[in-house]
């Protein structure tokens, strides 16, 4: 272990230079980048995880890099949570490098994707961890355009939500170094986390946990929603991380409300539209990992170990489920890319064969903790899960019956696999992985290992064990009284019935029938622009005599 914090200047450095020789290759050379690019990953992996190891379980490693302007210090700091997250970035970087047809310019947004995140788990005060957060939003970007070499509507407007919820973060900044004279996560005084601060604070990081909402679902060749796990979910989880951990107990009463009103709303609309878009897996798959992300959002306000252990193991389910986004968006050939897919839809809806049923179940049980006040938000997360559950099943079953929708030649993806068998065992393994998992994000620790329902017996705990055999026979109970009422789950197509429409993205119906709005809108601006270039004296004479109108009235 290096002295000074040297090591901590370290860790990003293998990225670093593996950007800048990516970026001086050629389209051709894809192969040599995924290389020098893996190579980059698996040294920042090493040190991540060594550094990891050595903070024993808890503890903080911290060193400055100087001072350039009064007040502002480029501080960097490593953690367990801050290391929990960067490790799972950086993985899932490394196992997206493994598909076969990647391409220069992805491997460079890949790259930068992982270094802003890197930067932003090992920011020590607001300003850093303001400029990791916008070196992943650059990632995105140039994400979005690696397949055209430009970037698209779509891309544009990802880009620019989550650049102005950056500045929210940027606002909490400037008011802290204002009122409190330090933005500094370690020092900053329990009674500066006022309103101002902490809104546009939680702003920032719930702005990207809902990224899979509006990263664009068609247009790239690589499915983009996988791409989040690597910027966008790891930077909005330490920005809500820091934000709990510099205030110290609740969020003021009125942030925590609008929290969970707009973590309530954004898992009933996200449930109602996986149920309804069914036919498309696609964008159900979209729906559940925004729907995975809403319990995080509503209960980051909440103060106390449970609500802490809830939100540790929230992120986690929401890490996996956009980790298993190219198991349906790119349905891989053969048997494997079918069962790869159902298995990820039933993991990502909450099924009991995957983490998210333990970290629902954690989700509920910190919400009833709250008391009276929180039965709406139990009734709307609880809703949620069960609805999305549903169109988990739907949406499964239709590829189950119907097999690839979109015949893909390639294998199914490694990242998704690798996070399929993740949500796997973190569910049926006894509670020693979640608990592990758990403490390493939640600063507050654990008082007792959990499992999915907490329970302990003398067989001791068994995280998902006594529920997925309990769900296992309700489930098998409800497919036979199905079977004999004659239900089904996909109405059977009949001979004459027209094929299916192809699927269209979503929105496009109402940009359609905004275009000839938006086409004569443009029509008459370009006549009033043409109009003003030959009359400008017309204006000025009447602009100002309006001004001396309006002016002469204070003269009176």
């Amino acid at each position: 272990m290096l002295g000074a914090g040297l090591q901590l200047v370290l860790i990003p450095a293998p990225l670093v230079a593996a950007a800048i020789v990516v970026f001086a290759l050629s389209p051709r050379q894809a192969r040599l980048a995924c290389v020098v690019a893996g190579v980059g990953l698996a040294a920042t992996i090493a040190l991540l995880a060594v550094e990891a190891a050595l903070l024993n379980g808890s503890g903080r490693i911290e060193t400055s890099l100087g001072t350039p302007v009064a007040g502002i210090t480029y501080l960097l700091r490593l953690d367990l949570p801050g290391a929990t997250l960067g490790l799972a970035a950086a993985v899932a970087a490394l196992l997206l490098l493994l598909e076969n047809d990647r391409q220069t310019r992805e491997v460079s947004a890949l790259l930068i994707c992982v270094l802003g995140t890197v930067i932003a788990v090992l920011a020590g005060n607001v300003v850093m961890l303001v400029g990791g957060i916008e070196i992943a939003g650059v990632g995105t970007l140039l994400m979005t355009s690696a397949a055209r070499g430009r970037p698209g509507r779509g891309g544009l407007v990802a880009m620019g939500v989550e650049h102005l919820a950056s500045l929210g973060l940027l606002i909490a900044g400037v008011q802290l170094l204002s009122t409190a004279g330090t933005t500094d996560f370690a020092v900053i005084p329990a009674g500066a986390m006022g309103a101002t601060v902490a809104g546009p604070w939680a702003a920032a990081g719930v702005m990207r946990l809902l990224s899979p909402a509006f990263v664009p679902i068609r247009g790239n060749r690589t499915p983009s929603a996988a791409w989040a796990t690597t910027g966008a979910i790891p930077c909005g989880a330490i920005v809500l991380l820091r934000l709990r951990e510099a205030a110290s107990g609740p969020l003021p009463e009125g942030i925590t409300i609008g929290l969970a009103v707009v973590g309530g709303l954004a898992a009933v609309v996200a449930a109602v539209v996986a149920l309804r878009r069914s036919e498309a897996p696609m964008i159900v798959g979209r729906a559940l990992c925004v729907a995975a992300a809403a319990p995080v959002i509503a209960l980051t306000g909440v103060a106390g170990a449970s609500a802490g252990a809830a939100v540790a193991a929230g992120i986690c389910s929401l890490m996996l489920a956009t980790a298993l986004t190219p198991a349906w968006e790119q349905i891989g050939r053969g048997r494997g890319g079918t069962v790869l897919a159902t298995f990820a839809l039933g993991a990502a809806g909450s099924l009991p064969i995957g983490f998210g049923i333990t970290a629902l179940i954690l989700e509920l049980s910190a919400t009833v903790s709250i008391g009276r006040p929180a039965a709406a938000l139990v009734a709307a997360l609880g809703l949620a899960g069960l609805l999305g559950a549903a169109a988990a099943v739907r949406a499964a079953a239709r590829i189950a019956t119907e097999g690839n929708l979109e015949a893909a030649q390639r294998y199914p993806s490694v990242l998704a696999s690798a996070a399929a068998v993740a949500s796997l065992v973190a569910a049926v393994v006894p509670g020693t992985i979640a608990t592990s998992v758990l403490v390493s994000l939640n600063s507050g620790g654990l008082t007792e290992p959990i499992g999915a329902v907490a329970i302990r017996a003398d067989a001791g705990d068994w995280s998902g064990g006594y529920v997925l055999v309990a769900c296992a026979i309700v489930a098998a109970g409800v497919w036979a009284f199905a079977t004999l009422a004659g239900w089904t789950l996909l109405a059977p197509r009949r001979p004459g019935d027209t094929p299916a429409a192809p699927m269209r993205a979503v929105g496009l119906g109402v940009a359609r029938r905004l275009r000839p709005l938006a086409v004569r809108g443009n029509t008459f601006l370009r006549q009033t622009d043409e109009w003003l270039v030959v009359q400008p004296q017309l204006v000025v004479v009447i602009g100002g005599a309006i001004v001396l109108i309006v002016f002469a009235q204070l003269f009176h």
